[in-house]
């Protein structure tokens, strides 16, 4: 007798889950291709029927909740980054609190200058810069694998991201004004690419900061090949640059 849809797509899901025991909803989704809450009631049950003990991480929390872990996560690392936060806790900080700072605040805990870069000292602009690598990173995430603030000995990579079987450094770069990416930015991701001994790179920027000349956009320097890209080729689900 063939098994019925909802059968099958059960003992995927199960499988999954066994296989990869700290998997997220988004996680089944984007590898099984199907949607937890069309054969089960949600994630704890598809756990359950697959014997598997749900992670403290991936249970459903309200809003007060989530500001409590995110308030104690920060007392307890007092120089904690947006990102720091958001991949231990697992909760957005620009929609729970509108910014860093004020999270900082709420912790009674006073916010670390040294997230400051470049010599950037206005607070609306590094804010501005977060939530724009953050929402970058979450675009990432829709399509590839993606690991966050990567310590090498040239300095933090902002990610390493897995796209069709090929690893990138990527580094973020949110210029405005009439900011372009510049060789001294290429130089920098060349620097990480061969501390991590990877052959791509990917620079991500503002749609006005992109390199003048088109051909600008693809370098390559050694056995290095470097891709600049704008925000808007991160939209949808694959990336047509790349």
């Amino acid at each position: 007798m063939n098994k019925s849809p909802i059968k099958e797509k059960k003992e995927l899901v199960r499988e999954y889950i066994r296989n990869n025991p700290k998997c997220t909803y988004r996680d089944i989704r984007k590898n099984t291709k199907i949607k937890v809450e069309r054969v089960y009631k949600n994630m704890k049950e598809a756990y359950k029927d697959a014997g598997i003990e749900l992670s403290k991480n991936l249970i459903k929390r309200n809003r007060k909740e989530q500001t409590k872990e995110v308030v104690n996560f920060i007392k307890k690392n007092p120089t904690c980054t947006v990102l720091e936060i958001q991949n231990s806790v697992r909760v957005s900080v620009p929609r729970l609190f509108g910014s860093i700072i004020d999270a900082y605040k709420l912790a009674n805990v006073k916010y670390p200058k040294k997230e400051v870069t470049s010599g950037v000292v206005n607070y609306s602009i590094i804010k501005r810069s977060k939530e724009f690598e953050i929402k970058m990173i979450e675009r990432l995430k829709n399509i590839g694998d993606v690991k966050t603030k990567i310590r090498t000995k040239s300095g933090v990579v902002d990610c390493l991201f897995n796209y069709k079987n090929k690893n990138f450094v990527v580094e973020i770069k949110d210029f405005r004004a009439r900011n372009n990416i510049t060789m001294s930015q290429i130089k920098q991701l060349v620097k990480y690419m061969r501390s991590l001994n990877y052959e791509y790179g990917l620079i991500i920027c503002p749609k006005k900061s992109l390199p003048k000349r088109k051909n600008g956009r693809k370098v390559y320097i050694d056995n290095f090949k470097i891709k600049i890209i704008s925000e808007d080729e991160l939209r949808g689900r694959s990336i047509t640059a790349v």
